[in-house]
C-alpha cells in the first residue's frame, strides 16, 4: 500500500465510525429531547422578538401589527354596513320608480307633508 490508499483508507474509516458515533447520538433519548428544547426556545425567542417590535412600535407611536388587525378588522364591519345600506338605497329607489310608474305614493309608511317634509303615519 502506498501512502494514498492508506490515507484513502483511513479517511474511510474516520468517516464510518462518526456516522456510527452520529447515529448513536440522533438515537438516543437525549438527543430528541434536546432537539425539542431547542424548538421550543426557538419559537420562544421569536415570540419575544415580535413582542420586543411590536413593544417598540407602539412606544413610537407607530402602527404595529395588532393595530393594523384591528383597523382592518372595523373597516371591513364599515365596508359591510355600507354596502347594506346602499341595497336598502337602491330598494328605496326602485319603489319610488315603481311608484312613479304606478302613479302612486311610496309605501313607506311615511306621506309627504304639504311643506315638503316627510312624517310618520
Amino acid at each position: 500500500m502506498d501512502n494514498t490508499e492508506r490515507v484513502a483508507q483511513l479517511y474511510e474509516d474516520a468517516e464510518k465510525q462518526t456516522a456510527q458515533a452520529m447515529e448513536r447520538l440522533v438515537g438516543s433519548q437525549g438527543f430528541g429531547t434536546l432537539m425539542g428544547q431547542l424548538a421550543e426556545n426557538a419559537a420562544a425567542m421569536a415570540k419575544l422578538g415580535s413582542d420586543v417590535m411590536d413593544l417598540t412600535l407602539r412606544n413610537l407611536r407607530l402602527a404595529g401589527r395588532r393595530d393594523i388587525v384591528r383597523l382592518s378588522r372595523q373597516l371591513t364591519r364599515n365596508e359591510d354596513k355600507l354596502e347594506r345600506v346602499l341595497q336598502e338605497l337602491e330598494s328605496l329607489r326602485d319603489e319610488v320608480s315603481r311608484a312613479s310608474s304606478d302613479g302612486a305614493a311610496p309605501s313607506n309608511g311615511r306621506r309627504q307633508s304639504p311643506q315638503g317634509t316627510t312624517s310618520d303615519s
